[in-house]
């Protein structure tokens, strides 16, 4: 009996904790979604933001192309969760992928929220790792 209630709690306990992940990504996913589609539709360049892009390109090309490959990586963040939402695999592995690339780009930014952002990628991935 007592191993029956024991696999119960479990049960409710896992995907509990593997759904709040997938939430958080989610929301992270909208907002990155939202932030960069109008840095895109107004044409924001990295004056606007004055430490948070390092660079300044004249032409926007560079900058353009950072900006649709931020959109694809959260993107691949809202994809993720959906799939951890459904308790599948893919979106661990969808998530790895995307956080990899993420930290990669992140050669384009400014040092000042890397750590944070490393560690919110952490934290999320343990989160799925325990459930």
């Amino acid at each position: 009996m007592e191993s029956h209630l024991q696999k119960e709690i479990q049960d409710t306990i896992v995907p509990f904790l593997l759904r709040t992940a997938a939430i958080i990504l989610l929301f992270g996913g909208i907002l990155g979604i939202f932030f960069f589609s109008s840095v895109l539709f107004f044409k924001i360049d990295g004056s606007n933001f004055p430490n948070y892009f390092r660079y300044n390109d004249e032409e926007n090309i560079v900058f353009t192309t950072f900006t649709v490959m931020q959109l694809a990586i959260h993107l691949g963040f809202i994809i993720s969760s959906v799939q951890l939402l459904k308790l599948k695999k893919a979106g661990v592995y969808i998530f790895i992928a995307c956080f990899i690339m993420f930290i990669i780009s992140k050669l384009f930014y400014s040092d000042f929220s890397f750590f944070l952002e490393i560690l919110f990628g952490v934290f999320v991935l343990v989160f799925m790792v325990i459930s």
